[in-house]
């Protein structure tokens, strides 16, 4: 074997030609930096600070600071003995072997063959890459892939510096320990699983991926608990990484009222930019009434949720949204979501430079008790193209805009609408910093109806063109007194002129029906949120917006405005505080303290007797990790919209109440009928090796056979255990 000598390279050169049977090292070739050509990963590199050769037995002696490199492999130590004849190598005090892949093995003493590769080891403690530790009594390794280890302990837990006698949070002591780097395989033999020194669970044979794999097979942490609905459930799902590029993660929750539940997912990612995903649950379960009481015999119910994103090149892409259940209650009862509406999407679309074109399909699935799947629409399809010219037009910016909606119903009238709008700004600026905008636009609809009318058997077709104009006018004041000091007040007047009408009843109302109005939409030149209605009449809508700014995270904003018409407008409900000549007042106001604590106040006012008919406070205060909080005040009056007046308050806050314990809590009240809705609290624990949690909730409401519901869940995970 070819042998590299760092520092001393030039002197054992010299003492392995010389006669004499044992040498030590001058002093002044123990300094020498030789670095021979042709190297290779079988060339061994030594250093120390002194260094002696036995010519009649073949042995190297390396003392003090030893540092032995072999390719990737880095032996250091006090002293090694690497006897030249068997090829062994032995070394002595603070041992430390890293083989490049981010492991190490720590050691009192090492006996390795030549190649560092194959040996023996006592007291060591082996680093794994994934910040797991394996210590043991002793040692062997073979291949320079597999290590046998005997009365050994793994952890992922660090010791703790002000009590490093204190055991671990968890352990695992096995009588042996097989480590296999090319496997990614840590197995045990005999092996008890210890938490705070305390043996809890004996495991005959135990094993778990390498802490430094990020996707291995196996089972994940399961999730216990109790639920009014179900009784007692444990879900146990595994993890099986088929392919870098798909996964499959699939288990069985078994449940103590209910049928066993199946739940799977898959995930997939094609390239870079596309990818897909599907979740999914079945079972057979009995059908209950609103008591609770069994009236069928087991039928099968489940679930499918999914989205994917598909990238076909650099204008067009395409991709689905995927929300599917069987019956309405089944996704609350076994806790898989609290949506009350499903929406499943598959799209098709393409952007190039500011212009977009796309083409969706809509299906929906309402799961509240009042609504009727025979009403409920099916959107195919819903075509959308938006074309803007790189050149300005008439010195503005252009915008051509096509629309195409198909729209069946099992029960009830079918549409078809065909919309085209032109849309033309042009931006002017004052040397004074006066904001001018000119804006014109005119817009054709097409209505085709089928099963129209009282009785469903009445086809319409029906157009309408609708021409708005007008121009919006801002000037902001802005005083700056040095530093980052400056405020700010805008007034806002917007004049738009358009003709009356546009709103006959042969056009139905498919897309604009929850309508809000809001300091959102103050400034729209249709305040409606779709095509099928249309704001119409002259009108003036006018504002103020006022801020001051004290740093980049300190700051205040005030933002009130109203719309003006000469008469009344009743395609708006006389509750959307919009459908007479003088609107209500509308506003929002923000304060932000720092970075850490932000209060929003969105609001509308009435405007005679200035009482809050929509009110709506949220404040956010936030410490890193260490804190968190946020509340939610809604006060709304009916409309249409909100069917029902409604005041409610959410409160939700995470706290750290000590070193790597935090504290959860949630909670969800109908002020209005003075009752809580919702509540949830947790406890958790959280440090570099293991999270342990449990979480209480509580459901008030009762939605047919779903009654009102206490579960409690516990969850555990041990990092570096995948």
């Amino acid at each position: 074997m070819t042998k590299r000598i760092g520092h001393v390279l030039l002197g054992l050169s010299v003492v392995l030609a010389a006669p004499t049977s044992a040498s030590v090292l001058p002093p002044q070739f123990a300094q020498t930096e030789v670095q021979p050509s042709g190297a290779t990963d079988k060339e061994v590199l030594f250093r120390a600070n002194q260094l002696s050769y036995d010519s009649r037995t073949m042995i190297v002696t390396a003392t003090g600071a030893v540092e032995v490199t072999q390719g990737a492999r880095v032996l250091t130590a006090d002293r090694v003995v690497y006897n030249q004849s068997t090829g062994v190598v032995e070394a002595f005090g603070n041992v430390s072997l890293a083989d490049g892949a981010g492991n190490a093995v720590l050691a009192n003493q090492i006996t390795l063959t030549d190649d560092m590769r194959e040996g023996v080891i006592q007291s060591l403690t082996l680093m794994l890459e994934g910040k797991g530790k394996l210590a043991a009594a002793r040692g062997t390794r073979e291949g320079g892939n597999v290590m046998t280890l005997e009365k050994a302990v793994y952890s992922s837990c660090e010791t703790c510096k002000d009590r490093p006698d204190d055991p671990p949070v968890w352990q695992i002591k096995a009588f042996k320990v097989v480590y296999n780097k090319e496997k990614a395989r840590v197995e045990y033999e005999d092996a008890f699983f210890e938490i705070l020194g305390v043996p809890v669970v004996y495991l005959p044979y135990f094993s778990h991926s390498d802490p430094a794999i990020k996707r291995q097979s196996g089972f994940l942490a399961p999730n216990i608990g109790h639920s009014t609905d179900i009784g007692y459930f444990v879900d146990l799902p595994y993890f099986w990484a088929i392919d870098p590029s798909y996964d499959l993660t699939a288990g069985l929750m078994w449940t103590e009222h209910d049928s066993t539940l199946l739940k799977t997912e898959w995930r997939q990612r094609l390239d870079e930019d596309s990818a897909y995903s599907l979740q999914g649950s079945a079972t057979y379960t009995e059908p209950r009434d609103e008591n609770g009481n069994k009236v069928a015999d087991k039928a099968f119910a489940s679930h499918l949720f999914g989205n994917g994103r598909f990238v076909l090149d650099d204008v067009w892409r395409w991709g689905y949204d995927l929300q599917l259940t069987s019956s309405d209650t089944y996704l609350r009862r076994y806790d898989i979501s609290g949506l009350d509406r499903l929406t499943s999407n598959v799209f098709f679309e393409g952007i190039s430079g500011r212009s977009y074109a796309a083409v969706n399909g809509w299906y929906f699935q309402g799961l509240r008790e009042d609504d009727d799947p025979g009403t409920t629409p099916l959107v195919l399809p819903l075509a959308e193209l938006s074309y803007v010219p790189d050149e300005p037009v008439l010195g503005g910016r252009f915008q051509l805009d096509l629309n195409l909606l198909s729209l069946y119903r099992g029960e009830g009238r079918d549409t078809t609408r065909v919309s085209a709008t032109a849309d033309w700004r042009l931006p002017l600026t004052t040397s004074d910093g006066q904001l001018w905008t000119l804006f014109a636009q005119f817009r054709q609809d097409v209505y085709f109806t089928n099963d129209d009318g009282p009785l469903n058997n009445q086809d319409n077709t029906t157009g309408r063109f609708l021409p708005t104009g007008g121009v919006e006018w801002r000037w902001p004041f802005v005083r700056h007194d040095g530093g980052d000091f400056r405020t700010i007040i805008e007034p806002i007047i917007q004049a738009v002129m358009a003709p009356y009408g546009g709103n006959p009843d042969e056009i139905p109302n498919e897309d604009s029906d929850s309508f809000e109005f809001d300091e959102t939409n103050l400034f729209s030149i249709n305040k409606f949120p779709g095509l099928d209605r249309w704001e119409s009449g002259p009108r003036v809508n006018a504002g103020v917006r006022a801020a001051a700014y004290f740093s980049a995270d300190n700051f205040i904003e005030l933002l009130l405005g109203q719309t003006y018409r000469f008469r009344e407008d009743d395609a708006f409900t006389v509750e959307s505080g919009l459908r007479d000549q003088q609107s209500d007042f509308v506003g929002r106001f923000v304060f932000q303290p720092d970075e850490h604590i932000r209060l929003v106040h969105r609001f509308r006012v009435d405007k005679e007797d200035l009482t809050f008919e929509r009110n709506e406070v949220f404040i956010e205060a936030q410490d890193d990790d260490n804190f968190a909080f946020r509340a939610t005040y809604v006060n709304l009056n009916q409309e249409a919209l909100v069917p029902e007046a409604r005041e409610e308050i959410y409160l939700d806050g995470r706290v750290q109440i000590a070193n790597h314990w935090y504290m959860k809590a949630m909670g969800r009240r109908d002020l209005d009928e003075d009752k809580m809705i919702e509540a949830r609290g947790g406890l958790s624990y959280e440090d570099e090796c293991s999270e342990f949690g449990i979480d209480l909730k509580r459901r008030f409401t009762r939605d047919r056979d779903i009654e009102p519901n206490t579960s409690v869940v516990f969850t555990f995970r041990l990092k570096g255990v995948n």
